[in-house]
């Protein structure tokens, strides 16, 4: 599944192309189904097999953490910590790294970036010690929500834009700017597009993008205009972050699962995120 091919297979493996043959005829009779069909020396995947592979990849993902708590184990570590964050927090999360790494050097951390849907998914799975997320599910029973900060949004246009020194935009003001957008589904573009679906302006879209952190270059480049979360806003000397009007706000916070009660690491690993927001 991973190679392409029982060649490939029997390479990764350091056994010959019989041997590996061997081996997956004999799986497939333990199993009761077939994995691949065979046609002229080309082998392709049955459904059952992409099934069956999905359950074996869960398995070895278990399998990798066991294997590195027992690695942390071995070399006498403090501990592991997994992390997860929303993609706009990304240089923000670095900061809190560092500062932490600083203070517990043996600690291996795995950060895991994602939306927040999966986030909180992943956390309920106890994949994650906790989460950084944006406007989480509050009304979920199984977890714990610490809010950290409410964040607003901010017009980000090149400098070179006329409407640059303004003190605020409003989106009339607004109506005649290329924008950048995120796709469709996002929380974020839902509530900006309110405010103008409100007003009855109708936005020049030039662009789609999947990250803030994305769009926030290629307003760098002078492609667009775009309402953005202040976390992105690296270069200030291309870049104007301008506050939008009427506001539109929402919810950071950090999310763990009530039914794991939180380590030292992560009540550690929480405060620096609480005091650096």
């Amino acid at each position: 599944m991973i190679t392409g091919s029982v060649t490939g297979a029997a390479e990764l493996l350091h056994i010959t192309q019989p041997a590996t043959s061997r081996l997956l005829v004999d799986l497939e009779s333990q199993l009761g189904f077939s994995l691949f069909n065979r046609s002229r020396n080309k082998m392709s995947p049955t459904p059952e097999a992409h099934l069956f592979f999905n359950e074996v990849q869960n398995v070895f993902i278990g399998l990798d953490s066991l294997m590195k708590s027992a690695d942390s184990i071995a070399r006498n570590n403090t501990g592991r910590l997994r992390i997860g964050f929303l993609h706009v927090v990304e240089d923000f999360i670095t900061d809190v790294v560092i500062e932490f790494l600083n203070e517990h050097p043996n600690v291996c951390l795995e950060l895991e970036p994602g939306g927040r849907a999966d986030l909180e998914e992943m956390v309920k799975s106890s994949k994650l010690d906790l989460a950084i997320t944006a406007e989480p599910t509050f009304d979920d029973p199984s977890l714990s929500i610490n809010t950290i900060g409410i964040h607003q949004a901010y017009v980000a246009m090149h400098v070179s834009n006329p409407l640059a020194n303004r003190a605020s935009l409003t989106a009339k003001e607004l109506a005649d700017e290329k924008f950048i957008v995120l796709g469709y589904g996002s929380p974020f573009r839902t509530k900006v597009e309110l405010v103008f679906e409100k007003q009855q302006i109708n936005r020049n879209i030039v662009l789609e993008a999947r990250s803030q952190r994305h769009i926030y270059n290629l307003v760098r480049q002078g492609v667009g205009t775009a309402i953005l979360d202040e976390l992105v806003h690296v270069d200030p000397s291309q870049v104007v972050l301008i506050p939008f009007e009427p506001q539109v706000t929402w919810t950071y916070a950090i999310i763990t699962l009530k039914a794991k009660p939180d380590s030292g690491l992560s009540a550690t690993f929480t405060k620096i995120i609480e005091e650096r927001f």
